[in-house]
C-alpha cells in the first residue's frame, strides 16, 4: 500500500511515526522522573518525621552511610530541584513533538485528501 503513496507522503509518514516514537521515549522519561520525584518526596517526608538526635544513614551502592539530618535533606531537595527541572524540559519538547507529530499528520492527510481529489 505505501507504494501508492508519493514520495513525499511516504517521507512525511516515516517522519511522523518517527516523532510518535520520540513522544513514546519522552513518556517513559516523564514517568521515570515522575517516579523520582515522588520517592524524593516520600524520603523527605519521613526525614521531617526524624527527631534531630536520631541517627540518619544514606544508601550509597551496597553500604549505609551515617551523615546529618540536614546534608541528606540538602541532597535530596537538590536531586528533587533537578528532577522537577528535568521534567520541565522533557514536558516542554513533548509538547514541541506533538506540535509537530499534529503538523506532518495535517500535512499527510491533506496530500492525500489532493491526490484523492
Amino acid at each position: 500500500m505505501a507504494e501508492n503513496f508519493s514520495p513525499e507522503v511516504q517521507r512525511l509518514i516515516v517522519q511522523f511515526q518517527q516523532q510518535e516514537q520520540q513522544l513514546k521515549n519522552i513518556s517513559m522519561q516523564k514517568q521515570s522522573l515522575s517516579y523520582q520525584k515522588i520517592e524524593i518526596e516520600s524520603a523527605l517526608n519521613e526525614l521531617e518525621k526524624t527527631k534531630e538526635n536520631d541517627e540518619v544513614f544514606k544508601i550509597s551502592g551496597p553500604i549505609l552511610i551515617k551523615k546529618s539530618k540536614e546534608e541528606i535533606k540538602k541532597e535530596l531537595e537538590e536531586n528533587k530541584d533537578l528532577v522537577e527541572n528535568r521534567l520541565e524540559l522533557i514536558e516542554k519538547s513533548e509538547e514541541k513533538i506533538r506540535k509537530a507529530a499534529q503538523e506532518t499528520q495535517e500535512k499527510v492527510q491533506n496530500l492525500l485528501k489532493e491526490k484523492n481529489e
